[in-house]
């Protein structure tokens, strides 16, 4: 009575859809940790200006050198965040490389999967429409027959 759904392609297809994911997931996670050891370094850069900055301050001998490490907290990590941005703008481009590279490889795939997936749908409708004609025209027949 039911149409049966042409499982082997609709397996098939979803192995080749996961297979994909799990590659653009994996490079995603590769580009998370990646930007969180930069954001790490970042911290660890600022902590370490910020304590040499206050150590200077301790440490300054008259007000020129009292004033030079007060100006110094006014602007805080400009090379360490020149270098973060540096090194993120790096990150970023491998990582779109690699997601590219990833959706490149697996596409044809993808597209095979899902053009035999759509074909044995439209068999199996087609298939599916003939049957329920020739019953309806079966069904027909018998009712005229009995008027």
């Amino acid at each position: 009575m039911f149409p049966q759904l042409p499982s082997s392609a609709i397996a098939s297809h979803f192995e080749t859809l996961i297979g994909f994911y799990v590659d653009v997931m994996q490079r995603m996670i590769e580009t998370t940790q990646s930007v969180s050891q930069l954001n790490m370094q970042l911290g660890r850069d600022l902590i370490a200006e910020a304590g040499a900055n206050g150590q200077r301050i301790m440490s300054s001998q008259d007000a020129g050198q009292l004033g030079s490490a007060f100006a110094a907290l006014f602007t805080p990590g400009r090379k360490s965040l020149a270098t973060y941005q540096h090194r993120l703008a790096e990150v970023l481009s491998r990582s779109h490389a690699g997601i590219t590279e990833v959706a490149a490889s697996h596409m044809p795939g993808v597209q095979r999967s899902a053009t035999s997936l759509t074909e044995q749908l439209v068999q199996e409708a087609t298939a599916q429409s003939a049957r329920a004609a020739e019953q309806l025209a079966r069904f027909q027949t018998g009712g005229q027959q009995r008027h």
